[in-house]
């Protein structure tokens, strides 16, 4: 039935009914307002609804992600740790074998314990000045040494198992004579030990060949 229709018969009515049927049009369009103004308002719960459920996805795959990220860190460190220690063990090695120091008195020191277990006497030892050969320098020491062959021998067999570097050439012997049934010779050689030098200059680029025409 049409809205004009239906006022139409309310106005016709006798007084009491129309004051029935004019209530009951009130309630019906209070009503019909009240569904009509409601059906958005649930729709904009919804989509908050959504909304949030949305963030707490992207705040949940966020947390995924931290954890398993954490989780790798946590289980790698153990490896971590291991190489850091490997490294530091091999960075002493290398600076026992090419010092950033002379340490010359702890070597000289090193040179008469090792002279003394293998029974021989160091006559002469002359530590010379550095010579630079880029990232490291060379410290020439002639010697002279006092003993049997297989002294000297074993003298040089203990220099070359000493942590830090120490090379042996130019070796002479001479006036060899027996003591009490013991060959000794004075022995001469020249032993030479390395520093690592920290600031030296980067090495120059040889300069390009020019094609032959």
């Amino acid at each position: 039935m049409a809205m004009d229709q239906l006022i139409e018969r309310i106005a016709k009515a006798p007084n009491a009914t129309k004051v029935g049927g004019l209530v009951a049009f009130v309630v019906a369009v209070t009503a019909l307002n009240g569904l009509v103004t409601g059906i958005p308002r649930l729709g904009d719960s919804i989509m908050d609804v959504e909304s949030k459920i949305e963030r707490a996805d992207a705040d949940q795959r966020r947390l995924d992600g931290d954890l398993i990220e954490k989780t790798a860190i946590a289980n790698n460190l153990n490896q971590f740790r291991r190489e850091k220690e490997l490294l530091e063990q091999r960075l002493a090695e290398a600076l026992a074998e090419l010092p950033e120091e002379k340490n010359l008195d702890e070597l000289l020191q090193l040179f008469q314990d090792r002279a003394a277990k293998a029974g021989l006497e160091i006559t002469s030892i002359e530590p010379q000045g550095a010579v630079s050969e880029g990232f490291y320098a060379k410290i020439p020491m002639p010697m002279a040494v006092n003993g049997s062959f297989h002294e000297i021998a074993t003298f040089f067999d203990a220099i070359g198992r000493l942590r830090r570097i120490v090379n042996v050439s130019n070796i002479s012997m001479d006036t060899p004579k027996d003591t009490k049934g013991r060959v000794v010779v004075n022995a001469k050689f020249l032993a030479t030990t390395f520093m690592f030098v920290k600031d030296a200059p980067a090495p120059k680029a040889a300069p390009a060949k020019g094609k032959k025409r």
